[in-house]
């Protein structure tokens, strides 16, 4: 066996490289714990380093509050007063120059990327890297909250109503986002206002951009006895509430903020206003400077232009942090050979073949289920309605849901593989687990081959080669270091620092595989860019994305007006279905299938809205979940061995240190041998990375200072994961840490035509209609015996079928059980059409007396009256509901007889289910052998042992005549056919009534086949699978007999 192959490379590849000039020298041996040596060799060096215009100008743009604090130190040498401070100065300088010389990830002038060509291997990085240098988000933030502010400035601006804001209980509400400054995004905060005749007038006439003057005379007209200051107060108060967005604030498809805010002042007309007028030209020379800076390549004159811009920028906002963001292109011609590509590829197959959730989160199955049950399959549910509270809200464990995040999980076959491969190495002392093929085929979940793989997902990887030559010859290894969620990228945020080529190449990787997803040649699937503010402005620094595809699902912003090239699509215009096996996005206004994409990696649980992350989620929410290697129940091991498939290490060693590990023992001060124990115990390198959030920061912990870098940190958090860091000699290939980041396209994406969708219907409540819905709680055991001895009788005298006066129509039932949560309570649902609504209380009085009297027997009789949801969707409406719902209630009284036939001839319910199945196949189609072809169809096909008794009996009661004189000859087989063939008649007036309206009826009879088992037999997949396996055996028998004849 070997592991099919599910990605290719998409022909591109970025470098991410650290800039270390190389002659950092950080002071490796310098003994932190003495402050006379940290007073004297700590100041003296941290003077030199400061000295150094590359060291000052990188440290100040990543902190510019850690620069202010060593020009004061420097200055100031009184060591009373900085003895603390100097020593958190050096241990933070040095953390930032280990990381500099040590990690390749993008921060500041720490680190850039470049592009990565394919061919004989190559790698030349020089030193004339090109700075990016672009307006901090929370500088641009605060200038913009304090432009706003200016009443004569306002009502020369656009706005447009936040396209997010939500109307509840008569006031609009839109969520707000962190104040500057703040280090997390906290919790969700909302904004409201009273929905009154003008606001709502405004959540209308301002849709679309319109000046504010120009909104304050429609109001006017439209309310005529309101006056100007009231209006205006109106407006002003909508603008500081977030409802109306101004044109100043520009969209994250914007990389030139500034460049775009200089536009809205300039259409604005600001020469009147003397104070907004100043301000513009100073952003104006500040936005030249900045272009000027991006297009030079000295780097002293960048440098010395950096500084001029940041003094400037200071003075217009005084109280900000930062005022300056960077990206850095690399100096460098890098290449791989493609075998390369190839093995990353395959590290990209056995992470997804080896995922925890092949088949989507637990949340998203979840929902998945309650969509279902609720709004049923196909229904077109607009957004804005199913993340209502009225309507399902967001999945557990989104910021807002109404429902938390299971805190247990259940200890799966994969986690006992693992944890056995682990228990095994550590016996033998064994530094890795090499996975086999038959390893990853025990960490398989699931049928594997059923799994959804992304269409696009992302590896990075580290190159471990000792020189190009290696590369070449094949003598080279690769550790996974990001794996970034299939609908995010970690490479889209330095697209605008790729040339043209590349670029381009980019950008089709976010649309690979959607020409697969079209249901037909007019109905085709588009691939579109979500662009969002996040919670934290801070953020914006790396959320800014420039247009890569040719739509944009655009929330919170203001739209770019120059941008005519690229479609827009609103959240008002956008709905959620579903069939069994997936959830699907889509554009109303088109019928189009929309696939999003978040072009960068911003965290989507916490620092992004909770809207954002639904619409990036829910049209993949049942595709398999890419991640990292998952370590499951093992991951709160104190030690894991590193695991690797062929080149690949998929999971480097990884150990968890608490505080408790490297404290002192008693009567002694020596940390060091504290740890120096700890290590030989656990047998840890001297070379590792320390990780703890987003942090990671290589150490090496035969050095003075790691040592003492990684006790402060432990002092802060008290527990931290090391990782094994790579071979000494690993980056030997080009001198320096470098990573690689590679997309991946799925190499046969799945063909998943849209269902056929329709309005969601509205739920039938208790008490106000013509359904009762009772759900009776309890043992499944006991099901059987309720609806062979008991239901029939009670609704017998319910109902005299003589009087055609009387409350029921019909009646029909479901078993239930929530196959997300199997430790939930199961019940059985009993449906009564009534004649009127004016029975409901009667019969609900009836039902409670029912219930009682089972509970007075022992059998389940805890009773719920539940909404009864209409799926036309899935069923149909009007005559087709109709003729359904007559379908339901002749195939439970099939069911309820072969329950009673199995149970008195001994023979399997299953053999009798899998028989009526085929026969209920033939009947719902224009001939039998039509309808045997369906259920072959819409039947997959199962491999394995298979009970030959059991079949035997299911080919022996399917007779091939209507006469069913092998089911007449079992006990209680009259019963069985008379059901049948009654059964035959509901089936042949649903289908032609489905057909008459245009609907496909073989796509409902895969929701018939499934009900009928989970009346006659039960809820569970499994069994499930093995009595349509012997229904297709059936089928397979009819076939070949007519084919015979």
């Amino acid at each position: 066996m070997t592991v099919s192959p599910r990605y290719q490379h998409a022909g591109l590849a970025l470098a991410r490289v650290t800039t270390d000039p190389g002659d950092l020298d950080p002071p490796t041996h310098l003994n932190l714990t003495d402050p006379a040596v940290v007073e004297q060799e700590g100041r003296a060096w941290l003077a030199k380093v400061w000295a150094r215009p590359e060291v000052r100008d990188a440290l100040t743009l990543a902190s510019p509050v850690l620069g202010a604090r060593l020009d004061r130190i420097l200055v100031d040498g009184t060591t009373a007063r900085t003895a603390k401070e100097l020593r958190r100065a050096v241990v933070s300088v040095a953390s930032y120059l280990l990381r500099w010389h040590r990690r390749a990830t993008p921060f500041g002038l720490f680190a850039g990327v470049g592009n990565v060509g394919v061919g004989p291997a190559m790698a030349k990085v020089g030193t004339q890297h090109r700075v990016v240098a672009r307006v901090d988000g929370e500088w641009l933030t605060t200038l913009i909250d304090s432009l706003e502010r200016h009443p004569d400035l306002r009502q020369r601006l656009t706005v447009v109503v936040d396209d997010t804001r939500v109307v509840r209980d008569e006031r609009v509400i839109v969520h707000r986002r962190a104040e500057v400054g703040a280090a997390t995004p906290g919790p969700l905060r909302e904004s409201s206002v009273r929905l009154s005749r003008p606001v709502r007038f405004v959540l209308t006439a301002a849709g679309s951009p319109i000046r504010f003057d120009t909104l304050a005379d429609q109001i006017t007209a439209r309310f005529p006895s309101a006056s100007t200051g009231k209006i205006h107060a109106l407006l002003h108060g909508l603008i500081d509430a977030g409802v109306l967005i101004t044109s100043l604030r520009p969209p994250m498809t914007s990389t030139d903020a500034l460049t775009h805010l200089i536009w809205a002042l300039r259409s604005a007309e600001t020469d009147a206003l003397d104070d907004v007028a100043a301000h513009l030209h100073d952003l104006e020379a500040i936005s030249a400077d900045l272009a000027r800076h991006n297009h030079t390549s000295d780097p002293e004159q960048a440098r010395a232009i950096r500084a001029a811009v940041t003094r400037r920028m200071a003075v217009l906002v005084p109280e900000a942090g930062h005022v300056l963001a960077a990206d850095v292109r690399i100096d460098a011609k890098i290449a791989i050979p493609e075998r390369v590509l190839n093995e990353a590829a395959r590290a990209a197959t056995v992470l997804l073949r080896t995922s925890t959730q092949p088949f989507g989160s637990a949340a998203w199955l979840d929902y998945h289920a309650r969509f279902r049950a609720r709004y049923g399959p196909g229904a077109l549910v607009p957004v804005w309605d199913l993340v209502a509270d009225s309507g399902l809200g967001y999945p557990a464990g989104y910021l807002g849901a109404p429902r938390a995040r299971p805190a247990w999980r259940v200890l799966t076959d994969r986690d006992a593989a693992l944890l056995a491969l682990i228990q095994q190495a550590t016996l033998t002392g064994a530094r890795e687990i090499e996975l086999a093929d038959a390893d990853i085929e025990a960490l398989t979940v699931g049928e594997h081959a059923k799994a959804i793989a992304p269409q696009r997902v992302e590896v990075g990887v580290e190159l471990h080669a000792a020189s190009t030559a290696a590369i070449d010859r094949g003598d080279f290894g690769l550790r996974v270091t990001a794996a970034p969620n299939a609908h995010t990228s970690m490479a889209g945020r330095f697209a605008y620092l790729l040339d043209e080529d590349d670029h381009a190449r980019l950008a089709a990787t976010y649309t690979a595989g959607t020409e697969r997803l079209s249901q037909n040649g007019s109905d085709t699937a588009i691939a579109a860019q979500l662009s969002f503010p996040p919670r934290r402005p801070h953020n914006e620094n790396v959320v800014r994305v420039p247009p890569l595809l040719g739509a944009i699902v655009s929330m919170s912003e203001h739209p770019d007006p120059t941008r005519s090239d690229i479609t827009f699509i609103g959240v008002d215009d956008l709905a959620v279905t579903a069939d069994a096996e997936q959830m699907y996005l889509v554009q109303v206004s088109t019928g189009r299938r929309v696939i999003p994409r978040i072009p960068h990696a911003l965290d989507t649980a916490v620092q992004s809205p909770p809207l954002a992350r639904f619409l990036a989620e829910v049209a993949d929410a049942r595709s398999a979940v890419f991640r990292g290697f998952d370590l499951g129940a093992a991951r709160t091991l104190p030690y894991v061995p590193r695991i690797r498939y062929q080149r690949t290490v998929l999971s480097a060693a990884r150990w968890i240190l608490s505080g408790a590990d490297v404290a002192a023992r008693p009567g002694t001060h020596d940390k060091d041998e504290a740890l120096r124990s700890w290590r030989q115990r656990w047998r840890v390198p001297a070379r590792v990375v320390m990780v703890h959030r987003e942090l990671r920061l290589p150490v090496d912990l035969d050095q003075k200072l790691d040592r003492a870098l990684l006790r402060a940190h432990l002092e802060r958090v008290d527990r931290v994961e090391l990782h094994e860091d790579g071979p000494p000699d690993g980056q030997g290939w080009i001198g320096r840490p470098t990573e690689l980041l590679i997309p991946m396209i799925a190499i046969t994406p799945p063909a998943r035509p849209l269902p056929v969708t329709a309005a969601p219907g509205s739920a039938l409540q208790p008490g106000d209609s013509a359904m009762v819905h009772a759900q009776l709680v309890g043992n499944p055991a006991r099901f059987d015996e309720i609806l062979t001895a008991h239901l029939p009788l009670f609704i017998a005298e319910l109902h005299d079928l003589s009087d055609v006066d009387g409350p029921v129509v019909s009646w029909w039932v479901r078993r239930h059980r929530d196959m997300i949560r199997p430790e939930a309570d199961q019940h059985l649902a009993v449906f009564v059409r009534l004649t009127g609504a004016q029975h409901y209380g009667a019969v609900a009085a009836r039902l409670a007396a029912f219930a009682a009297d089972l509970d007075s027997r022992g059998l389940p009789g805890q009773l719920t009256l539940a909404p009864t949801p209409q799926h036309p969707a899935r069923y149909g409406d009007g005559p087709a509901l109709a003729a359904a719902e007559l379908v339901f209630a002749t195939d439970t009284t099939a069911a309820i007889a072969q329950l009673a036939a199995a149970q008195a001839s001994g023979i399997p319910a299953q053999a009798l289910a899998a028989a009526s199945m085929a026969h209920l196949a033939a009947s719902f189609a224009p001939d039998p052998q039509t309808g045997y072809r369906a259920l072959l169809d819409c039947l997959g096909q199962e491999h394995g042992p298979q009970d030959r008794a059991l079949r035997d009996h299911t080919l022996a009661v399917a007779d091939p005549d209507q006469q069913y004189r092998a089911v007449r000859a079992l006990p209680g087989g009259d019963a069985v056919a008379s059901a049948w063939r009654a059964r035959d008649t509901a089936l042949n007036t649903y289908h032609g009534a489905l057909a008459q309206h245009g609907r496909e009826p073989s796509v409902v009879l895969r929701t018939l086949l499934h009900e009928h088992h989970i009346r006659a037999v039960g809820v569970d997949p499994t069994f499930e699978r093995e009595t349509g396996r012997l229904a297709r055996a059936v089928a397979l028998r009819r076939l070949a007999l007519a084919r015979a004849r």
